[in-house]
Parts: structure tokens; C-alpha cells; sequence
């Protein structure tokens, strides 16, 4: 976990040009918003590309996985009903958009299901989302057709929709989850929200050798909104060499 007043003063070092006593005025919650969308564009990057290599996902990626791993939500603690969307093509779907915390980035899920006598089998899916475009294909694609036996399906988002398929030969039910959240919001108390409440103390809770990373992505845009050159320069220099 990452201290907000650590945050905060770190930034102004950065920015304050401290051989001529030259200060940027900058408020608190002007560095607070910036921090926050450095966390989420840091979060972005970490997972940028690692859905591109089939069946690995980011468990394969051990500084990934490492990284956001107090971020990822697992299976068991997020069940979700399932009902029939489409009839024709055997489509289940289910609404992500009431997972607590706030669901941020699919990693992988898998569901109960039940074909005649046998019950709650667990289908996998395939940890790739599809594209829509490719569902009929997909269907009719003896590698990749949902299977009972197997165990085995895909899925796809839309709309806050997760749809998994079957072969019309099963019936699903609960949907198990494993996904990325939501950072909690750094914030510092001090000054009233938009909301109109008054500001509360809270931490960033990545991994403390991250903050590095999140002071240069913050930096890098307060330094762009008051025009101080040198400080963008640097903290683009930061950026290219952070690994």
C-alpha cells in the first residue's frame, strides 16, 4: 500500500524546481484526479497485450500477475445467474455490471451445468473473449463448439453482458468469475467533492515499488497542464526506462 501523503509530497518534488525556488501552485484535488487516472492507465499498460497469446492469460506473466494480483477477484466469491438470451444460437448471458467490487478487466470464468443425468458439471471457457463475428463460426468449429463432455465452451461481452454458449444439449446455471476491479480511489482529506462531501484520507493499495510508476504518470500530465517542459521531459524519460 502506497501512503497518499507520500504521493502528494513526491509530486511536488518532481515538479518544484528546487535549484532556482521556482513552486507550482497546484491543488489537492487536482493531484488526487491525476493520481487516480495514473492508476488506471498504469493498470492498463500492465495488462496491455497478455490476452493476445492464447490460453495463457495473466496468470502466465509472473510481474503481471504479481503487480495487480490484490486486484483480482476469484471465482468463488462472485456466482452469477445465467439466463437464455438467444435461443437460436443456445446463448446464456449474465449482467457484470452488479459485480462488487466493480468489475474492470474479464480474466477467466466457468459455470455449472447439468445434461440428463448428470449434474453440476463444470464447463470452463475459453479465457480469450471472442468477437461476435466469429460466434457462428465458432459453433460450427469442431475444435472450438461447446462441449458437454469436454468440458468446455467461449464466451463473449457486450453491454455489460457475459454470453456463454452451449449445444443445446446442457443446460447452465451459476456463472463463476475470476476478474480484475477497480482500484479503491486515492483521495486526501482536506477539501469538499464534487458530491459536495468532505475528503477522506485514502491510500493507493497497489505495491509500494509501484509508486514510482504512478508519480510519473501523474507528473507527466500535471507537468503538460501547467507547461512545464522540463518536468514532462523527465517524467517521459522515467516512463520509457520504468520496468
Amino acid at each position: 500500500m502506497i501512503k497518499v501523503d507520500s504521493l502528494l509530497y513526491k509530486i511536488d518534488q518532481k515538479l518544484n524546481k528546487l535549484s532556482t525556488n521556482s513552486h507550482q501552485r497546484i491543488q489537492v484535488e487536482d493531484k488526487i484526479l491525476e493520481l487516480n487516472n495514473a492508476q488506471i492507465k498504469l493498470i492498463k499498460q500492465k495488462l496491455s497485450g497478455f490476452s493476445t497469446v492464447p490460453r495463457l492469460g495473466i496468470d502466465a506473466f509472473r510481474k503481471r500477475y504479481e503487480d495487480l494480483q490484490i486486484l483480482i477477484e476469484d471465482y468463488k466469491d462472485h456466482p452469477l445467474d445465467l439466463t437464455e438470451s438467444d435461443s437460436t444460437l443456445n446463448q446464456w448471458s449474465t449482467d457484470i455490471s452488479t459485480l462488487l467490487p466493480k468489475y474492470m478487466f474479464y480474466i477467466d470464468s466457468y459455470f455449472i451445468a447439468s445434461k440428463d443425468i448428470c449434474t453440476d458439471r463444470i464447463i470452463w471457457t475459453n479465457m480469450e473473449l471472442f468477437k461476435h463475428g466469429d460466434v457462428q463460426f465458432l459453433l460450427n468449429n469442431e475444435h472450438f463448439a461447446p462441449s458437454f463432455e469436454y468440458q468446455e465452451t467461449f464466451s463473449s461481452i457486450s453491454k455489460d453482458k457475459l454470453s456463454i454458449f452451449t449445444d443445446g444439449s446442457f443446460i447452465p446455471s451459476k456463472l463463476n468469475i475470476m476478474y480484475i476491479r477497480y482500484p479503491q480511489s486515492i483521495n486526501k482529506a482536506g477539501y469538499v467533492m464534487i458530491d459536495g462531501q468532505a475528503s477522506q484520507n485514502v491510500d493507493c493499495e497497489l505495491a509500494d515499488y509501484l509508486e514510482d510508476e504512478i508519480l510519473d504518470l501523474a507528473v507527466q500530465n500535471l507537468a503538460m497542464y501547467t507547461e512545464n517542459a522540463s518536468a514532462v521531459q523527465n517524467a517521459q524519460f522515467r516512463i520509457q526506462t520504468n520496468e
